[in-house]
């Protein structure tokens, strides 16, 4: 057995102990916090939409994140930058010279569920959660700790560490870790951020916005965040 594969389990053995040995206080210890079915919902509409077409096995962190990666950009911001990414276009088909009216475009999210989302967002990230396997994950999809995770990349040499990642999971593997879900108050948007890679051996981030549709979640648009 290669010496990544043989750290990667005696984590996940020492975890199962401690695990064992402290049961529900453990839980307790780390904030008490379990991502609600709601939420759970959200992140199977996105899990499902990242896995379409592709065999490559995501690793989720098993604890949502709220690190500065998912602080760094504001809903609104987003949604401006990307009301206006249709102005060069408009402004290169106009004859040279004449007058271009730009109709105000219509909002992706109306103001007063956007705050509601930016509000909601923000409190959820000082109050990071446990997130549960979610139903009908398929194999392709492997939830592991941030402790896990973060003894595989513990090392000082990021190409072995990617190296040993690939080794445990596939060529293609990913690992991610979600932000928790803000919702506005009925409900009818959602708000949940997805940072995949290791932010300080490259990766990217990306904020789905979803909209409820006949009872179900749909992503509605996604932002591009970060990268590395």
């Amino acid at each position: 057995m290669g010496k990544c594969a043989l750290r990667f389990f005696v984590a996940l053995f020492a975890a199962l102990l401690v695990f064992a040995a402290l049961g529900r206080s453990a839980v307790a210890a780390s904030g008490g916090c379990t991502i609600d079915q709601e939420e759970r919902s959200v992140l199977t509409t996105v899990l499902k939409s990242m896995s379409e077409g592709s065999r490559s096995v995501l690793v989720v962190e098993s604890r949502t994140d709220s690190s500065h990666f998912a602080r760094t950009f504001s809903l609104g911001d987003l949604l401006s930058r990307d009301g206006l990414s249709e102005l060069p276009s408009q402004l290169k088909a106009a004859p040279s010279g004449s007058a271009v009216f730009v109709n105000r475009p219509h909002p992706i999210v109306p103001e007063i569920q956007q705050h509601e989302l930016e509000q909601e967002y923000e409190g959820k990230l000082s109050q990071p959660c446990r997130i549960p396997a979610v139903r009908n994950a398929s194999k392709l999809k492997l939830f592991r700790t941030p402790a896990q995770v973060k003894e595989i990349f513990s090392g000082n040499d990021p190409i072995k560490s990617w190296g040993c990642f690939h080794r445990l999971f596939g060529d293609d593997a990913e690992v991610l870790r979600f932000s928790r879900v803000a919702f506005d108050r009925t409900k009818q948007y959602a708000l949940v951020h997805v940072s995949s890679g290791i932010s300080e051996m490259g990766g990217g981030g990306e904020l789905y916005l979803l909209t409820r549709l006949d009872g179900d979640w749909v992503i509605k648009r996604t932002f591009s965040t970060w990268a590395t």
